[in-house]
């Protein structure tokens, strides 16, 4: 974790970021929540739309844990889940390929839900479940507090 830079997002008159205490039963059912949207992300049965959405939102929540997780919130600023899917660089030592993948699937997931794309290829689905998983691996491997 580079907290250095983490901290440099708690400053200014509008920071993206805030310090907080983790709370890990909170997290811990983020991680939950998580890991029940990568099972429906995974489940063939569902439409691509409702597959891509749970696995975006798990990638969401999962990123939010890894954050909190090193003690920091999201201020709610403009571009917050950009900033939290950047953070991973910091939260869990993500090299940029990895985090610019979660993000690219953000831009995406605009683009779907405001009516620019109107089909999810099943590739774009299998990348947000891959990132989303990676996600999870590493929250597990890095904070022994997310296994309860």
């Amino acid at each position: 974790m580079n907290k250095e830079h983490l901290d440099n997002l708690t400053k200014g008159v509008k920071p993206s970021l805030h310090h907080v205490e983790a709370d890990w039963d909170i997290l811990r059912g983020l991680i939950q929540r998580g890991t029940e949207s990568l099972k429906d992300a995974r489940n063939r049965k569902n439409s691509l739309a409702t597959r891509f959405a749970a696995a975006y939102s798990a990638a969401f929540w999962l990123a939010r844990v890894a954050l909190e997780g090193c003690g920091y919130r999201l201020a709610g600023a403009h571009g917050h889940r950009t900033t939290l899917f950047q953070c991973l660089a910091h939260t869990l030592d993500w090299e940029a390929a990895r985090w610019r993948s979660l993000d690219d699937l953000h831009r995406f997931r605009n683009r779907f839900d405001y009516g620019d794309v109107v089909e999810i290829p099943e590739q774009q689905i299998e990348r947000a479940i891959a990132g989303a998983q990676d996600l999870l691996d590493d929250i597990l491997r890095v904070f022994p507090e997310a296994s309860g």
